[in-house]
Formats: structure tokens, sequence, C-alpha cells
């Protein structure tokens, strides 16, 4: 069963769940909400988000699916 939220919505309970926005793929490992001011005094706010290692920063009001399964934990020898 998979979920389309707003990249805005996502937080610390997402971590380790699928994600998905096209192209790109993969477990979700951080986000971060953030914001900058532009020329004229107005806040730019984005989302930036760690998928399997690489960072991609997302608008507020982009879309996400997120599947709901957890990637499995990697057992230790």
């Amino acid at each position: 069963m998979s979920t389309v939220i707003e990249a805005r919505r996502l937080n610390g309970t997402d971590l380790g769940k699928a994600v998905e926005f096209p192209p790109t793929r993969g477990t979700l490992e951080s986000v971060t909400h953030a914001s900058y001011d532009v020329v004229g005094g107005k806040k730019m706010r984005y989302v930036g988000v760690m998928l399997d290692g690489r960072q991609h920063v997302l608008m507020p009001s982009d879309k996400i699916t997120i599947t709901g399964r957890m990637k499995k934990p990697e057992l230790q020898p």
C-alpha cells in the first residue's frame, strides 16, 4: 500500500521507508526542512532528503510516494 504526500509532510517517522519521486527511488535516511532569504526579503523554503546516500532538494509542494515498506535491517556478523 502506498501513500502520496507533499514533501513538507516528511518527518522522522518516515525514516527507513521506501520513498519515490520520479525518477528517483530509494530508502529515506534523513529529512531536513529549511529556508533561506531571497532578494526582496522573501523566504524560500525547501526540503532536503537523503535517499540511499544521495542528497536531493525538493520544494515543499513536491509530491512523494511512500510505500510504507521498511528496508530490511542488515545483520551484524
